[in-house]
């Protein structure tokens, strides 16, 4: 598992955890904003469901042995996207998490954009084959979607080229969980009502122009199991990478208030 582990090793600790398709490059720019005042630990959760196991017992029980091997006290863990059930289930079961930050993720599928053909359509062969063979501006284009309009990649040092490695890289069996089976997991337990049983407090934080998960309805539903809510006004779904000085601010107040 591949761990950026940077700032000062006495410090308070963020742990960030990225969606699938990603990579550590997607918590970069608010790492870069964090690390001197932090201690700011990026994970690579590419290789967990490698067993096809994605439940988040199975996906975090690693991350509790890095917490652990860390010896990490009163961290915060944020998780964006597919990394955010991880995020509340790590709290869920380590002492060492102290609160958490869920990033553009809904409670459940019940708001969700996502086509009921994908989930025919998404199989780990057919990802296989659209990972090798689809050209890198398709790739590109094909995610303009999950941006808010007029944001633009180029400023986001980085970002052109980790869209297409990052999908070439991906787990197919994941991505394909992710638009099918995932959908009656969140069912049978939502994330609000997760967010709710913790004892940490939790925030999330969402991009008003997500084209994935409806915004309001998203971030109403965990301000009512009890959890703070900010809007990115100018953002899509990946809020810390369209508005990462935003970003730190609000996680920065979070952490110093909770």
């Amino acid at each position: 598992m591949l761990v950026v582990d940077e700032g000062e090793p006495t410090a308070p600790a963020i742990v960030f955890l990225h969606g699938i398709p990603g990579s550590v490059d997607w918590f970069a720019a608010v790492a870069e904003r964090m690390v001197a005042e932090f201690r700011v630990i990026r994970v690579d959760l590419h290789e967990l469901g490698a067993d096809g196991d994605f439940s988040a017992a199975a996906r975090t029980a690693p991350l509790v042995s890095l917490m652990n091997d860390l010896d990490l006290a009163g961290a915060t863990v944020v998780g964006h996207s597919f990394g955010a059930e991880i995020a509340l289930e790590l709290a869920a079961r380590s002492h060492r998490v102290a609160r958490v930050v869920v990033v553009g993720q809904a409670p459940d599928y019940r708001s969700a954009s996502i086509p009921t053909a994908a989930r025919w359509v998404v199989r780990p062969w057919a990802v296989r084959v659209a990972q090798r063979w689809t050209p890198a501006p398709v790739i590109r284009l094909a995610n303009r979607s999950v941006f808010a309009p007029r944001f633009r990649y180029d400023s986001a040092p980085g970002l052109a080229e980790a869209l297409v490695r990052d999908f070439r890289t991906a787990l197919p069996a994941g991505l394909s969980y992710a638009v099918g089976a995932r959908a009656a997991d969140f069912a049978a337990a939502p994330l609000d009502i997760r967010a709710q049983a913790l004892d940490q407090p939790v925030l999330a934080v969402h991009g008003r122009h997500d084209n994935l998960y409806d915004s309001t309805e998203t971030l109403a539903r965990f301000a009512a199991a009890g959890a703070a809510t900010h809007l990115v006004e100018h953002a899509g779904h990946s809020p810390q990478v369209e508005q990462p000085d935003e970003f730190a601010a609000v996680l920065r107040e979070f952490i110093r208030t909770h």
